[in-house]
């Protein structure tokens, strides 16, 4: 599925699986794509998922076939309560572990990086006219 239908149609999903393996220190952006979108994420958990997303820890996983099943088990035998627990953990970590605050933090390490070059970069100014092409491309079908 293209990405762009993919976003489109998230939200109708009860249930994401992200079968990518995350690092310690966070979750794959699917995982994130899926809580915006009130769907139900099924991911390898981790210290991070594990700190962070508690009430999700029934739709956790590690890199094996039984462990994976028992994660999408757990959301198709209670769909209520495994939405209820996605709504929850929305709610709680959100904006701490939004996409906004992760541009910021982006751009805070960036202007430590990049000092004074650095200094004019904004999360929350929009970018320069001149800085996407007039046309785009057309999307790839």
């Amino acid at each position: 599925m293209p990405f762009d239908g993919l976003r489109e149609n998230l939200g109708t999903y009860l249930g994401a699986a992200s079968l990518n393996p995350n690092v310690d220190l966070s979750v794959h952006d699917r995982v994130f794509f899926a809580l915006g979108a009130s769907t139900v994420p099924i991911f390898d958990a981790n210290s991070f998922s594990q700190a962070n997303f508690p009430r999700l820890s029934r739709f956790g996983f590690a890199q094996d076939a039984d462990s994976i099943a028992a994660a999408v088990e757990a959301v198709l035998e209670d769909p209520e309560a495994a939405q209820a627990a996605t709504a929850a953990t929305l709610h709680e970590t959100y904006p701490r572990l939004s996409m906004q605050r992760s541009v910021q933090d982006i751009c805070e390490i960036t202007t430590r990086m990049a000092g004074k070059a650095g200094a004019k970069l904004s999360p929350a100014a929009p970018s320069p006219s001149s800085y996407w092409p007039k046309e785009r491309p057309p999307a790839a079908a």
